[in-house]
């Protein structure tokens, strides 16, 4: 399995561009020699992103970190397969485009569960000044749901119009 992963990043460019933007002119980038590149920009930005940088870092900051990290470079993964594996088509096109939509949506949908679990997570004494379990649980039960409703979404791109077939109304 290393082997195969190591072979498998060992074609990404971390330098040059110039072999890439000829490549992406002439639109010759498989979704598989683009998957890397997106797994591990996605991994960077998360752990950027969710680490925070002043006082107060503590042990459910970093857990949260680490399972934002692992569930966006397992989401993409999943997209990856939902979307076909190596027969698929323009996995990055879609992750972004149907992921700002699943994620708009989700956040209209969490943003109240969000509110409700705070003050239930008060009245138990779960909500503290720090980052806590509760604060990781609802982070986690969001991306979780996001990553799941985009590779779902992105399923629903694997044939194109003309490949389905359709039936003729009697």
């Amino acid at each position: 399995m290393c082997g195969k992963t190591w072979t498998f990043a060992s074609k990404m460019h971390f330098v040059k561009y110039h072999p890439l933007k000829e490549k992406l002119r002439n639109r010759s980038v498989s979704d598989r020699e683009a998957l890397p590149y997106l797994v591990v920009f996605a991994a960077l930005t998360t752990f950027v992103w969710v680490f925070p940088m002043v006082d107060g870092f503590n042990e459910w900051d970093l857990i949260s970190g680490l399972l934002s990290v692992v569930f966006a470079i397992g989401g993409i993964i999943y997209a990856y397969r939902s979307n076909g594996a190596k027969e698929g088509f323009d996995l990055i096109q879609k992750y972004v485009v149907l992921g700002w939509v699943v994620m708009v949506r989700c956040f209209f949908v969490f943003i109240p569960l969000i509110i409700v679990a705070y003050v239930a997570g008060e009245s138990l004494g779960l909500v503290t000044d720090q980052t806590g379990l509760l604060d990781v649980l609802l982070i986690a039960i969001f991306e979780l749901v996001l990553y799941q409703r985009m590779g779902r979404h992105i399923r629903d791109t694997r044939t194109t119009y003309s490949e389905q077939s359709v039936v003729p109304n009697p």
